[in-house]
């Protein structure tokens, strides 16, 4: 930056990063207690991962500035379409925010995307505004995309774990064991996430749900077709009869085929994945280094009307390359 900078320029995004960095703090580092049904919940499903006794309740409290934030995102966020599969990914991905702190959570991320925009792009009013619109958007994607990963990554870690469950499941069966005593066995061997799944599970058994209907809610909270197709196999079972043992090992071993051709099939186009990520990353990267070797050289992309086309042309046609690509990349097994 230049002397010859306005103050604001000078002096507004380390606020604007200072203020959302300790609004973050505030929000989503104290200790919170949750409501009253939630900390019976947590206490019922620490009694059933094994401690064999209820644990008591939480005592510590969360702020009253982080509880009100909470309160302004949670009424910020009632009502919409997209809270119902954000609270499902937030689930999914075992993250222990509710929909309200989500919500600060975004909102601090655009306040620091929008800083870093200022304070990588600056000088004229069209080149704020493009900081600006850069910062926020990449503000508002960043957290969107981290808790898709974080909740597909789980959930895939989950499915590639079921076939060695149900095979664990089977001998548990095999050897007497009723099919809750063989879950609640399995619940306490494996790893997680299935641990914590099948607990759950369980949990709402022991408080009168049936065990078709909690497999069903395990499946849908961890989108796992696999376990529908399980789950369906044992409610047919278990109206009609048969070796309940016989059919989870086979199903197992389905699934297991599954898999194994699915990882082929991601090896083969390994070298097309990762081509998209280059050619993606390139233009993004290029953008960078130049803003910092060469500014003057760059700015013409938005001091110029020119560039400004070019620049909307640039990013549309980047937007359409990384869809395309992720299409011819992506073969479903």
């Amino acid at each position: 930056m230049s002397p010859a900078d306005p103050v604001w320029l000078v002096w507004g995004p380390p606020a604007l990063v200072g203020g959302a960095l300790a609004a973050s703090v505030l929000a989503l580092g104290m200790p919170r207690g949750g409501t009253a049904t939630d900390r019976r919940l947590r206490s019922i499903e620490r009694y059933v991962e094994g401690t064999g006794r209820a644990m008591p309740q939480d005592t510590d409290r969360p702020s009253r500035l982080s509880t009100t934030l909470t309160d302004l995102g949670e009424r910020a966020a009632a009502g919409r379409s997209s809270t119902a599969r954000t609270s499902a990914l937030l689930e999914r991905a075992d993250l222990p925010w509710r929909t309200g702190e989500w919500v600060v959570l975004r909102v601090v991320a655009v306040i620091v995307g929008v800083a870093l925009g200022l304070l990588m792009i600056h000088g004229s009013i069209p080149a704020n505004l493009i900081g600006l619109l850069l910062g926020g958007g990449l503000g508002a994607l960043t957290p969107v995309v981290l808790l898709r990963v974080s909740a597909s990554r789980r959930a895939r870690k989950f499915e590639s774990q079921l076939p060695d469950v149900l095979t664990l499941v089977a001998s548990s069966l095999q050897t007497g064991f009723s099919l809750l005593q063989a879950l609640d066995a399995v619940a306490q061997d494996v790893a997680e996430p299935s641990a914590k799944e099948l607990s759950r599970a369980l949990a709402e058994t022991r408080i009168g749900a049936d065990i078709g209907e909690s497999l069903d809610r395990m499946a849908d909270r961890m989108d796992s077709n696999n376990l529908r197709w399980t789950s369906m196999a044992i409610g047919i079972q278990r109206q009609v009869g048969g070796n309940l043992a016989e059919t989870l090992r086979t199903t197992a071993t389905t699934l297991r085929d599954r898999e194994s051709l699915h990882r082929h099939v991601r090896a083969l186009s390994a070298e097309g994945r990762l081509s998209a990520y280059v050619l993606i990353a390139m233009p993004v990267g290029i953008f960078l280094y130049m803003t910092q070797v060469n500014r003057p050289y760059v700015s013409l992309l938005w001091t110029t009307p020119l560039g400004l086309v070019l620049s909307v042309v640039g990013l549309v046609m980047l937007a359409i390359g990384m869809v395309w690509m992720r299409h011819v990349v992506n073969v479903e097994v």
